[in-house]
């Protein structure tokens, strides 16, 4: 097998930014946004979406103009020094974010599921669950997962219509909640968590052209904006914001109020599944891209020999924080800084590179 992806169009890139973004809802995000917005915490994931596709959109018209993937761009904008450490950068995003989507989703599962298994079994099941399924290659991930996303998507929506008996609207009040001039910044700021959906510019050469990408990027993270921003709403008009703060898992304590009947109870169970799948895809994308980063940097042939390497290392490096309190503020740490730097600031200097270099090539013309 080659490290190469294959080619994708508009439904797999979409499939690709969805998978990379979503795991947002089953995690303790939607708490920690309320914590910051109250009322207004639905408008932060709005906030960030836009900021993303904003800085997603901006690197597609880099690539119109100077074709290939994010590290053959950097080469030509940056110079081969500055290529590799952009690249170097991208690797350790995509791992520490697998790092803490598979820490998160152990705890989550330990705590949802399966109480009494060891947890070192649950993080190397997740772990050799997603190194299986990369091993083919990331095409078949994601034709795979936009054949799953209808179901995963109409099950998200479900639920929130469901609650709808159990809202109360006075929950979002004040609507502006802890003010505007703090939850606009804090929706800036939380859009590091989205920098995972840089994947698509990485791999650009699978994409059909710039236009293709702009689609995806556009479709793929307004997509999960949109479902972030119903979440968030939803868990608020239910719980309200002192309860909501406490929740450790707020689409789990969602499902758990759903009532159907006294014959269809307890439908959490199977959302459990559903957040498992995301996990697992999303943990899966995270690791292909670094690995797809280091053969490109290292021109391998292949990047299978990595993969049991790696997955070991991402795993025990998951399970050396003592609880998932630090894990917590590790990830509000990382995404606030580092996380942002791939987001804002590197694409940053990338545009100016290519509008400097622009300007200079018509200066010699002329």
């Amino acid at each position: 097998m080659s490290y190469q992806t294959g080619q994708m169009g508009v439904a797999a890139g979409i499939s690709l930014i969805y998978m990379i973004t979503i795991p947002f809802v089953f995690l303790s995000t939607s708490a920690q946004t309320i914590e910051q917005g109250a009322g207004a915490a639905w408008l932060i994931p709005l906030v960030s979406g836009v900021a993303g596709i904003v800085m997603l959109v901006a690197m597609t018209y880099v690539l119109s103009k100077f074709p290939g993937d994010l590290y053959t761009v950097c080469r030509k904008l940056l110079g081969q020094v500055g290529a590799w450490i952009v690249a170097l950068y991208y690797v350790g995003l995509f791992f520490c974010d697998s790092v803490l989507i598979l820490r998160q989703f152990a705890e989550n599962t330990l705590l949802t599921a399966l109480p009494n298994i060891e947890f070192s079994v649950v993080v190397l099941l997740y772990i050799a669950v997603a190194a299986v399924v990369i091993y083919p290659g990331l095409e078949g991930v994601v034709r795979s997962n936009y054949i799953i996303m209808p179901f995963s998507i109409s099950a998200l929506i479900l639920v929130v219509l469901l609650l709808i008996p159990s809202y109360n609207y006075y929950n979002l009040l004040p609507w502006q909640g802890t003010g505007l001039e703090k939850v606009i910044p804090v929706g800036l700021i939380f859009a590091g968590a989205g920098a995972g959906s840089f994947a698509i510019i990485i791999l650009a050469p699978a994409f059909q052209s710039a236009q293709t990408m702009r689609q995806v990027a556009i479709w793929g993270l307004g997509l999960s904006t949109i479902l972030k921003v119903v979440t968030v709403l939803g868990f608020s008009l239910t719980f309200g914001n002192e309860v909501a703060r406490e929740k450790v898992l707020p689409f789990f304590e969602m499902a758990r109020l759903v009532y159907l009947s006294r014959y269809i109870q307890h439908i959490e169970a199977l959302f459990i599944i559903l957040w498992v799948v995301a996990g697992v895809f999303a943990l899966a994308i995270n690791f292909y891209m670094g690995l797809y980063l280091i053969t490109r940097l290292l021109n391998l042939p292949t990047m299978r020999p990595l993969i049991p390497i790696v997955g070991i290392f991402l795993a025990q490096i998951a399970m050396m924080p003592p609880d998932i309190t630090t894990v917590l503020i590790w990830d509000g740490i990382l995404i606030s800084t580092y996380f942002n730097i791939g987001l804002y600031g590197i694409p940053t200097v990338i545009i100016a590179a290519a509008s400097f270099k622009q300007k200079k090539g018509r200066g010699t013309k002329c």
